[in-house]
């Protein structure tokens, strides 16, 4: 693995109260590397999305830390570690693009905005910034203009991509990313972002339920249940020999082929 860019340490989040209280997550570590491509993957409930949620700082844990270029996002607890302007380097595109933007927004205005909250520039500056962006990520200037209720899921997305993309991080966190959008938007949608992963030096951490797809985008995988990481490593390696029944039963449900998509329900948003 490169450099760690991104890790966290022993995370825990609590749900609920009392005889209710459950772990969302339970002792996860994760580490991401400079322009590396790392999977985190399981069923419906597993605490994937809240472990992302964590990595970008929108989830406070019960316990453990997340360290970002070997500094705790935690500055309150921790004098040494990094200010809320370094937060910048991570950011996520959402499960739901449609639900993650202004329906008041163009799309343009939505990037530009984005930008200007990141860098400070003036609005004409962020403008054309963003139409560059949007651009960049397959969305010409008609379709820039406008709302989201005007665009396709797809397009959709890559406004969302847009976005995440305006304060140039250096990592990306894209929890199901094809999941909301038709089938031919999906693998447009994976080659935009490994393009822009080389383009860009981006690291990437894929959020998702389809194996194919971690398989296909990734170097190494986090395979999740109930709240822990069971099994982790090169993602070949772990398809190939899977040691935990877990992943096992998980890469024996993938239906036909290689090339087929895994269908695990996962609406739970946990």
């Amino acid at each position: 693995m490169n450099n760690t860019l991104l890790e966290c340490r022993d995370i825990t989040v609590k749900f609920g109260r009392g005889s209710d209280a459950f772990d969302a997550v339970s002792g996860a570590s994760v580490k991401v590397g400079e322009n590396e491509a790392i999977g985190i993957v399981g069923e419906s409930g597993s605490g994937k999305t809240t472990l992302a949620r964590v990595l970008v700082g929108l989830q406070t844990p019960n316990q453990g830390d997340v360290l970002l270029e070997n500094k705790s996002l935690d500055s309150v607890q921790n004098s040494a570690g990094i200010s809320q302007n370094d937060r910048w380097k991570v950011q996520m595109v959402f499960q739901d693009p449609y639900s993650s933007l202004n329906p008041m927004l163009t799309a343009k205005t939505a990037v530009a905005e984005a930008i200007q909250v990141w860098t400070r520039c003036s609005k004409n500056t962020a403008m054309n910034e963003a139409i560059e962006l949007l651009g960049d990520v397959g969305i010409p200037p008609d379709q820039a203009s406008q709302l989201p209720g005007n665009l396709s899921g797809g397009q959709r997305q890559r406004v969302s991509v847009a976005r995440a993309l305006a304060p140039k991080p250096k990592i990306l966190i894209a929890d199901e990313p094809t999941s909301s959008i038709d089938q031919s938007a999906q693998a447009q949608l994976l080659n935009l972002l490994r393009r822009l992963q080389e383009e860009r030096k981006l690291a990437i951490i894929f959020i998702s339920h389809d194996l194919n797809l971690i398989r296909y985008l990734t170097s190494r995988v986090y395979v999740m249940q109930k709240g822990d990481i069971v099994e982790q490593g090169p993602t070949e390696k772990v398809f190939l020999k899977p040691s935990h029944p877990y992943t096992q039963t998980l890469i024996q449900s993938i239906p036909g082929s290689k090339s087929d998509t895994t269908k695990i329900v996962d609406n739970s948003g946990v």
